[in-house]
């Protein structure tokens, strides 16, 4: 499925249309709606992190999706209030105001109770899970990674081959 095309705000407050405005060629986008799921969030962060550091092709985001129209809470545009400080926003967070139903209905998404993560790719969706990162869906990530880095280097070697010729 293709990822929806929304518009949203970078935490600098620079508009972002997603997913046109998208870093890398594997995106991992994980979805939150409420700041009490910001500890589920979490669980993916340090491992994201490791993955960017490790994949030149990969980029990660975190989505805070807020009402259409609505305002966000203040804490998640800023602040330092101690509810802030233990939940602050981080760099790579867009915070989008969409009609929720609509997204979801889009996504597939059951509800808002629980975070969603997807990886995305030429704009489609090619994987997506719900909940905390798991040991199995970690793996998971990583080998579709590592498949993709494979068959991009397999391609750019044939490509550079198919210009020398054999004598």
């Amino acid at each position: 499925m293709k990822f929806p095309t929304v518009s949203g705000r970078d935490t600098q407050g620079r508009r972002v249309t997603l997913p046109d405005d998208l870093d890398g060629e594997q995106t991992l986008l994980v979805v939150s709606f409420h700041l009490r799921q910001r500890s589920l969030v979490g669980s993916w962060r340090q491992f994201a992190t490791e993955l960017c550091d490790r994949f030149d092709h990969f980029a990660y985001y975190e989505l805070v999706v807020g009402s259409q129209g609505g305002m966000l809470p203040p804490t998640s545009t800023g602040g330092m209030s101690p509810t802030n400080a233990r939940q602050r926003v981080h760099d790579n967070t867009i915070l989008l105001s969409v009609n929720k139903q609509r997204f979801q209905r889009q996504l597939g998404l059951l509800g808002e109770q629980t975070i969603y993560a997807f990886l995305v790719e030429d704009d489609h969706v090619v994987r997506q899970a719900a909940g905390v990162l798991t040991p199995e869906t970690g793996e998971a990530l990583e080998s579709l990674l590592e498949d993709y880095r494979d068959a991009k280097n397999r391609h750019s070697n044939s490509s550079e081959n198919a210009g020398e010729s054999s004598v």
